[in-house]
């Protein structure tokens, strides 16, 4: 399990589908461009604690720090 403090100082690399690589971003921005959709759905990506690139999907479905509360739409008019 990673710990709060873990996630806090993680640094992010990111590989877009044409290779170009950016970062690193420091946590905070990094979740910040993600919600943005500034990544493409196909970059992969690689932090300071893991050993090799994964999909952006794959990261985000898998880890925990990326786990949303789901909202109920609102209700139609």
């Amino acid at each position: 399990m990673i710990s709060p403090m873990d996630v806090c100082n993680r640094e992010w690399l990111v590989r877009s589908p044409d290779g170009a690589e950016s970062g690193p971003f420091p946590e905070d921005e990094f979740q910040e461009r993600l919600r943005k959709g500034e990544f493409a759905l196909g970059s992969l990506l690689k932090s300071d604690r893991m050993d090799d690139w994964k999909p952006l999907l794959e990261v985000v479905a898998t880890d925990e720090t990326f786990v949303r509360p789901s909202t109920m739409p609102p209700p139609a008019p």
